[in-house]
């Protein structure tokens, strides 16, 4: 049988099929995305914060039953501290990140051991339900190995504090979503939704192959499980059905979705049929001088906000317009707060102008660092005052007939195109680690322009909404 690890949880979480195809397919993730996909940091990062806390033990073994096996006699020798250890029971196979020794009574004696995960998240509103299943299933593993079930999953944050979570509120999801993975490992074909989770999978193209071909309700963005079984059970299976059924009456047969939803889905349904976007509502957008287009660049297993990228549009009162992009980067990681420090001076210099952006990672990242490294006050009253979500400013208002409305999906629908063939979030990673290792400077080139382009498109894009919908 298959093996079930933590990351099971994670696949599971994002795509049901996608333990199905994994088991039969192999994931076909490279070691980057496997450390990217559920917030895990490199193991020189996590070591050198265990480092920073005191002495540990290391499992290094490669051979997962030799792992197990060290792991174990480390913890009946009382280490304080086991960095990358094994846990197993049967096809059940956990590594946490740690496992950190408390007292109480175990087979080991006048203590027992916790899992600890270190993860990219900074509070405990981060921890998702995936980390909650895996912490679940550590301390199962735990419970078989030291006869002493731990009560508490806990997440280390890069910064070395420490949370913890009540492992028995999870307690009913979790064994749920543990009886569906064992059936899916055992043979079962789980059912299927396309969601935006299903973009973490690396069978992506497939799902959303498959939900085209069959014309499923779920290529609508954003509908509900919820919606979709209401609709079902009244007759409407696909986006045409939708398309073309009588509101009114469909409106006195569904009971927990209202007039406007269902026209909303209606809508949307229509628009994904005739390939057109629809106007719902107007947009307002403030007239400035200046107007700032922004996008950050980060390296998650490392922890690390290495491009601040901005792009500077001056209206002139002789009606013409000078825009300049500008890169504060941090070529080495050490130099992220410097990158940051001349970022939020640019922003302090530009506190009045708007600063468009898309979707919610900017607002986060600003917020993490003005905590972290502070910022000149003219900086953070733009954070707070100016900074405008081009993403959360469009939903409601335009209607695009697509099933993701990522950046790159919409900007390439009104006619934007990436310079780079290969342009992405993960490879600007991969050119960031090359640089870094090698001192690559054609990547330093790659990243910068993939950043400019992002900034460009959202630039593009605020342009477009003004034209489209600020007239309606």
């Amino acid at each position: 049988m298959k093996q079930l690890t933590e990351k099971t949880f994670f696949y599971h979480t994002k795509c049901p099929r996608w333990v199905r195809r994994d088991l039969v397919h192999g994931n076909g993730l490279d070691a980057l995305e496997e450390r990217m996909i559920d917030d895990g940091l490199l193991p020189e990062v996590m070591e050198g914060l265990l480092k920073a806390r005191g002495e540990f033990e290391t499992v290094r073994d490669e051979d997962m039953d030799d792992a197990f096996s060290r792991t174990v006699d480390f913890m009946r020798q009382g280490v304080s501290t086991i960095y990358s250890g094994v846990l197993m029971d049967g096809h059940w196979i956990g590594r946490p990140d740690i496992l950190e020794r408390v007292e109480g009574k175990s087979e080991f004696g006048n203590y027992y051991y916790v899992s600890v995960d270190i993860k990219r998240i900074s509070d405990p509103r981060g921890i998702r339900d995936e980390h909650r299943m895996q912490g679940s299933f550590y301390a199962d593993l735990l419970e078989v190995i030291q006869k002493v079930k731990p009560t508490s999953g806990y997440i280390m944050t890069p910064s070395g504090i420490v949370m913890s979570y009540n492992l028995a509120v999870f307690e009913a999801d979790y064994r749920l979503t543990l009886d569906r993975i064992e059936k899916i490992l055992a043979g079962e074909e789980p059912g299927h939704i396309l969601t935006s989770g299903c973009k973490a999978s690396p069978f992506f193209e497939v799902c959303l192959d498959e939900a085209v071909a069959c014309d499923e309700l779920s290529v609508l963005n954003r509908i509900h499980r919820g919606e979709i079984d209401e609709l079902n059970r009244e007759g409407i299976k696909t986006v045409l059905g939708l398309a073309s059924a009588n509101l009114e009456v469909l409106e006195t047969k569904i009971i927990d979705i209202s007039f406007n939803r269902l026209s909303f889905l209606q809508r949307q349904a229509i628009a994904l049929k005739e390939r057109l976007h629809d106007i719902v509502e107007p947009i307002k957008f403030r007239d400035e001088a200046v107007e700032l287009f922004f996008d950050i660049e980060a390296d998650p297993v490392r922890d690390i906000d290495y491009l601040f990228g901005v792009l500077k549009v001056q209206y002139n009162e002789d009606g013409t317009v000078t825009e300049k992009y500008h890169a504060f980067v941090a070529e080495r990681e050490e130099d992220e707060q410097t990158a940051w420090n001349e970022f939020t001076a640019f922003l302090n210099e530009n506190q009045h102008a708007p600063v468009y952006h898309y979707g919610w990672y900017e607002i986060s990242v600003c917020a993490k660092l003005i905590d972290r490294f502070g910022a000149p006050e003219g900086a953070i009253e733009s954070w707070r005052n100016n900074f405008i979500d081009l993403n959360s400013v469009l939903r409601p208002a335009v209607i695009f007939p697509l099933s993701f409305y990522s950046l790159k999906d919409i900007a390439q629908y009104i006619g934007f195109q990436w310079r780079s063939e290969d342009a992405g979030g993960v490879n600007s990673i991969r050119w960031f680690h090359e640089w870094l290792d090698k001192g690559n400077a054609p990547m330093m080139k790659k990243i910068i322009q993939y950043n400019e382009d992002d900034v460009r498109a959202t630039r593009v894009l605020k342009d477009w909404l003004k034209e489209k919908a600020g007239k309606k």
